[in-house]
């Protein structure tokens, strides 16, 4: 039996080729001018932390308007530190 391979998001060719004519050579990733590669471990404590912090900031209650979501999601990125950065 042949493994299934999961399909890498953003890989639509009409995706791609926006990214590479906005973007030109500075694409990094799958199928960019530099590759990135898959479960990257340089982007693991940005999925597992910082995303998580800055979204049990935003929805400690459930925002009322689209709006107090906007200022929610901005006081919450402001509020990560240079500490919590180094941390991460």
């Amino acid at each position: 039996m042949v493994p299934t391979q999961r399909r890498p998001p953003l890989k639509v060719s009409s995706v791609q080729q926006n990214i590479r004519d906005t973007f030109q050579q500075q694409v990094i990733g799958y199928g960019g001018c530099v590759e990135w590669p898959l479960r990257s471990p340089d982007l693991n404590p940005l999925d597992f932390f910082l995303w998580g912090y800055i979204k049990q900031r935003v929805y400690a209650t459930p925002p009322p308007t689209l709006q107090e979501l906007r200022n929610r999601i901005t006081d919450a990125c402001a509020s990560v530190s240079p500490t919590i950065l180094y941390n991460v």
